[in-house]
């Protein structure tokens, strides 16, 4: 242990040490990922997008419920059972509660499929605006920091989750490139709404029927 440990000692002192040859150490640097993604404006609009669907399909659902209480309605008030009017209309009522379901499973795949495509596109802007501020700084390497939630946990187990979770424990804040990348974002975000036609300015779902997880129609 004691050879490990020394091993390990001498292999830290070699990198943050010009060695003979003239070699540098990287420069490092840290960005607050999630952060960066809460700040960015791009984020904003795709929630404003996802909640308009959201809506509109909570009010297709709702159509299609109230459809169905009609039917089965109609079906106990009006006709007689074993007629042929009753089982046409109960036929009828399965197909309907049928389509509901269809409807709500379908939609659900949508959802998780869009919301899929929607985060990776978020995070290759982050990372390509990294990208070029470490460029421009010329920084070698940039690790992803964050910060224990100030709202207290739920559970131990959530604790140790978060503690786990944390990439990098102390950064001196002259390494924090968030404020920075946050800037480039907004900046070319901004620059691609001037730019972009009439009724395009805000981005597009990944799919014209798609919405973020948790929005899917409820049964």
């Amino acid at each position: 242990m004691a050879v490990l440990a020394w091993g390990m000692a001498a292999a830290f002192m070699t990198v943050g040490q010009p060695a003979a040859g003239g070699f540098t150490p990287p420069k490092v640097a840290v960005v607050n990922v999630p952060a960066v993604s809460e700040r960015y404006l791009r984020t904003s609009d795709l929630e404003a997008q996802f909640e308009e669907r959201r809506v509109k399909l909570n009010q297709q659902r709702d159509a299609m419920q109230e459809r169905i209480e009609r039917t089965g309605r109609s079906l106990q008030e009006e006709l007689k059972p074993g007629t042929k009017e009753f089982e046409e209309r109960r036929k009828q009522l399965v197909m309907l509660e049928a389509e509901l379901q269809w409807f709500i499973e379908t939609e659900g795949q949508k959802v998780e499929q869009g919301l899929a495509g929607s985060l990776r596109s978020i995070y290759s802007d982050i990372q390509a605006a990294v990208r070029a501020v470490a460029e421009e700084k010329g920084i070698d390497l940039v690790l992803a920091a964050d910060q224990l939630p100030n709202e207290a946990p739920q559970s131990t187990t959530q604790v140790r989750q978060q503690i786990v979770l944390q990439k990098v424990v102390y950064w001196s804040a002259r390494l924090d490139l968030t404020d920075d990348v946050v800037t480039r974002l907004n900046a070319e975000y901004r620059a691609q709404r001037l730019n972009s036609p009439a009724g395009a300015a805000r981005p597009p779902l990944c799919d014209e029927d798609h919405a973020p997880a948790g929005m899917s129609p409820q049964p």
